[in-house]
């Protein structure tokens, strides 16, 4: 099996589980046969130390952080994320470099056999989620990582990653998403997230709204899982902006003090930059490789595309990924602190089952104008359901359904002191961003 084979092939599980109508239920995602799949590959996931991320804004940030100051500690470390902006590969990375074609094919031909003899009658792969879970696990243990940082791909409770054993647990803010599958309230989906606290393993918790505090408190306690609370327990100051990093100093219990230059722009980034280092703090009690200068220098130095990722500065370009009420607020909120452009412009594309409306109507306070397009996937909203929400806004706007005209459109509508910033779902950063890099370039 090839790579185009083993894309193949894992995408045709997305066919599989809307003809099965699968669903996050107890019926539907049974982990019990996920783990039996692990079991006979001999239990990757118990070779390596392992972080367990959940949450709703951030947990993707938090991992990389993370990951970044470990690998700044000179220990070797797996990274498994979702979505991709690029490329399925760069969900699974060690020591920030993405899995090889010819390894992600290998990794998924030794896993398809195993999935033909346990059989679909027993359901043990539904989702392309648990395909990739199993082929990241495998790769890190085959490739002899001390750590592994698992973001959860939904919820927690029956994430695939839950499987694992972890040394250490982070939950970062919790927020209304997917309120379809894991429910209409935040408590509801505060239970859910709260589903990978283990007995006795500690646990970092991001600041939290009281009512989400409580849920998680209360989950953490009956399993008897120490808890650091960020809120109460750490204090973090921005400093200032300079070529597209904000300076930050965090400040803990045992006098930590970490300064760093964050390459991620907002106050939320620095909130995810200090769940990054309160984790590595727990850590370094047993692994003297990582210190504060560590921490620092993983901070400096990760990598994060797409999340308020300025490509150019005067005129100030910028891709994000944000496709929800918070993340929408939180990119808002960075712009107007970090940017003071002339003219606004927002190219806009919207994953169809998202909350385009809450999206666009905060998104409209702020820009100036918009460039409506789609991004190059079924599950993009319609040109018409975007252009229409737009015109009950009042915003003022052009629209196209190529994105890469949206983006022509876009650049040539810049002035040097002004803003563009691609924005709205991942799918849509991650296929304008070598886009917009390449125009740039070209212009420069």
């Amino acid at each position: 099996m090839n790579f185009e084979q083993s894309l193949k092939y894992l995408y045709g599980f997305v066919d599989f589980e809307r003809a099965n109508a699968i669903k996050y239920d107890t019926k539907a995602l049974d982990l019990r046969a996920f783990s039996e799949l692990l079991r006979r590959r001999d239990d990757p996931q118990t070779r390596f130390k392992i972080v367990h991320v959940a949450g709703t804004k951030g947990k993707g940030s938090t991992c990389a952080m993370l990951a970044s100051i470990l690998k700044a500690s000179g220990l070797s470390v797996g990274l498994f994320t979702s979505p991709h902006l690029l490329d399925v590969r760069e969900r699974i990375q060690i020591d920030g470099s993405w899995i090889s074609k010819d390894d992600f094919a290998s990794l998924i031909s030794e896993i398809e056999p195993i999935h033909t003899a346990l059989g679909v009658a027993r359901r043990c792969y539904r989702t392309t989620f648990e395909l990739l879970t199993a082929t990241a696990l495998l790769h890190f243990a085959k490739s002899g990582v001390d750590f592994a940082v698992l973001e959860t791909g939904l919820g927690g409770r029956l994430d695939s990653t839950n499987v694992v054993d972890p040394a250490l647990c982070v939950i970062t803010k919790i927020g209304y998403d997917h309120t379809g599958t894991l429910g209409n309230s935040i408590e509801a989906i505060a239970r859910e997230k709260s589903g990978i606290i283990k007995a006795n393993v500690p646990l970092v918790l991001a600041p939290q709204r009281a009512d989400v505090f409580s849920v998680v408190q209360k989950f953490a306690a009956d399993v008897e899982a120490p808890v650091t609370d960020i809120a109460s327990e750490y204090r973090t100051v921005t400093r200032g902006l300079s070529d597209g990093f904000q300076t930050v100093r965090i400040e803990g219990p045992d006098e930590l003090v970490c300064d760093a230059r964050l390459p991620l722009l907002g106050l939320h980034q620095a909130e995810n930059a200090t769940c990054a280092v309160a984790a590595a703090q727990l850590l370094s009690r047993e692994l003297s490789e990582i210190t504060t200068k560590t921490m620092s220098d993983g901070l400096s130095k990760v990598a994060w595309y797409g999340r308020i990722e300025p490509l150019n500065i005067r005129p100030d370009v910028i891709v994000d990924c944000a496709h929800n009420e918070d993340s929408a607020e939180a990119l808002v909120a960075t712009l107007k602190s970090s940017f003071t452009p002339s003219k606004k412009i927002a190219i806009v594309g919207i994953s169809g089952n998202k909350e385009a409306r809450v999206v666009l109507t905060i998104l409209n306070r702020y820009f100036d104008s918009f460039i409506a397009t789609r991004a190059s996937t079924p599950r993009a909203a319609s040109l018409l359901a975007i252009t229409e929400i737009l015109d009950d806004l009042g915003a003022s706007y052009e629209a196209y359904e190529q994105a890469e005209r949206a983006a022509e459109s876009g650049l040539s509508a810049l002035g040097k002191g002004d803003l563009l910033c691609v924005t709205g779902s991942v799918y849509l950063a991650g296929e304008l961003r070598p886009v917009l890099i390449d125009r740039l370039r070209s212009s420069s």
